[in-house]
C-alpha cells in the first residue's frame, strides 16, 4: 500500500514548470481506474463465464496450486471458467496486500477468500492486470492452497 501512495504523490506533485509528474510513457499502466477485481469475484460465484471469459486476456496464464499445472491462452481460460461453473462458492473476494505498476502491467498481491457450504477459506495469490481495448483483463494469475 506504501508503494501505491508513494506512485501517486508522485504522479500529482507539481513540477517546477507547473505541470505534474504525472506524465507516463506510452503503454504505461493506468491508475484512473481501478481494475475491476469485485466484478472478478462476483462473476466466479454467479458462475458467469460470459463475464469471466470477458475480464480473462486470451494470453492469460492461470496458475493454480500444484499437483495442478499452470496452463496459457484457451486451455486456461476452460480450465478457470470450469472451476467456476463446477464450484459451488456463495461468496469471493480479492483483496489486495500491495499493488504496483510495471510498464503496461498493473501487478497485485493479496488474499483471495471465498465461502463455500458455509466454510469461509483463503489463500495467497498473485495477479497481473492489462488494459487492452480500453478495459482491464487478468493476463496472469496465480494463487496458493486455500485453506
Amino acid at each position: 500500500m506504501r508503494h501505491l501512495c508513494v506512485l501517486l504523490v508522485l504522479l500529482i506533485s507539481p513540477t517546477r514548470d507547473g505541470g505534474t509528474t504525472g506524465m507516463r510513457p506510452a503503454g504505461a499502466a493506468s491508475l484512473q481506474s481501478p481494475p475491476p477485481r469485485w466484478q472478478l469475484a462476483a462473476a466466479f460465484v454467479k458462475r458467469d463465464s460470459t463475464a469471466l471469459r470477458r475480464y480473462l486476456a486470451s494470453d492469460v496464464m492461470i496458475w493454480p496450486p500444484a499437483p495442478d499445472t499452470a496452463r496459457r491462452g484457451s486451455a486456461a481460460i476452460a480450465y478457470f471458467v470450469g472451476l467456476a461453473l463446477g464450484s459451488q462458492v456463495s461468496q469471493s473476494e480479492f483483496r489486495p496486500r500491495a499493488v504496483t505498476t510495471d510498464g503496461v502491467y498493473l501487478i497485485e498481491d493479496g488474499t483471495w477468500s471465498f465461502t463455500h457450504r458455509r466454510v469461509r477459506v483463503s489463500a495467497r495469490y498473485d495477479l497481473r492486470w492489462r488494459q487492452a481495448s480500453g478495459r482491464w483483463q487478468v493476463s496472469f494469475l496465480r494463487w496458493d492452497l486455500f485453506r
